[in-house]
């Protein structure tokens, strides 16, 4: 894999490139596709709504639920 090291001025050009991207010649012909690599702060806030312990339980215990109950779960919480 090839590197490059892209300047502020280029940065600031490319929206600091956080977003999907396609990066064009002057011809408008597509040169390659940019997806940047996520930021991982952002989700290392987030947690589960259940504990480890809970989630461990959960699998332990298995689940008796049919597809149906499930459903009507999900239809009476919209």
């Amino acid at each position: 894999m090839v590197r490059v090291t892209i300047d502020t001025a280029t940065m600031s050009k490319l929206h600091n490139l956080s977003s999907f991207m396609e990066l064009c010649d002057e011809t408008g012909r597509v040169m390659g596709r940019f997806i940047p690599t996520p930021d991982i702060a952002r989700y290392e806030r987030l947690s589960p709504p259940a504990s480890d312990e809970e989630l461990d339980r959960r699998m332990r215990e298995g689940s008796e639920r049919s597809l149906d109950d499930i459903l009507r779960d999900l239809e009476a919480r919209s």
